[in-house]
C-alpha cells in the first residue's frame, strides 16, 4: 500500500490546476477577476458598485450553484473600503482549490493515460 502525500499546500494548488480543466471554473474565475478588477475602477461610485456585485453574484451562483462562501464575499463587497480587496476572485479560487473531484479524463490521470497509450 502506497503511501499518500499529506501536503496540503501541494494538494490545494492540484486540486486548482484540475479545477482550471473544468469550463464553469474558468467562467467562474474570469468572471471574479473581471468584477474585481472593474469593481476597483468604480469604488467611488457606490451605486455602480451595488450593481456590478449583484451581477456578479448572481453569475457566480448561475454558474456554480449556491455556495455560501459566495455569501460571504458579497458581504465583504458590501463594506465600504473593502471593495479594493479582491475577495470575489480569492473566493473562487479558494472553492476551485478545496473541492474535491475526479480529473476530467474518465477518472484517470494525464500520466495513467500517458503509461496506458504506451503499452504494448
Amino acid at each position: 500500500m502506497a503511501l499518500k502525500d499529506h501536503n496540503p499546500l501541494k494538494n490545494l494548488i492540484q486540486h486548482f490546476l484540475t479545477a482550471r480543466k473544468y469550463p464553469r471554473w474558468r467562467w467562474a474565475l474570469v468572471t471574479a477577476g473581471l468584477s474585481d478588477a472593474v469593481g476597483f475602477g468604480v469604488a467611488l461610485i457606490p451605486p455602480l458598485q451595488w450593481l456590478l456585485d449583484g451581477v456578479t453574484a448572481a453569475v457566480l451562483f448561475a454558474v456554480l450553484g449556491f455556495r455560501w462562501s459566495l455569501l460571504g464575499a458579497l458581504a465583504i463587497e458590501a463594506v465600504p473600503g473593502l471593495q479594493v480587496f479582491p475577495a470575489w476572485t480569492l473566493v473562487v479560487a479558494a472553492l476551485a482549490s478545496t473541492e474535491n473531484r475526479k480529473p476530467p479524463s474518465g477518472g484517470r490521470t494525464r500520466e495513467q493515460n500517458a503509461h496506458s497509450i504506451q503499452e504494448p
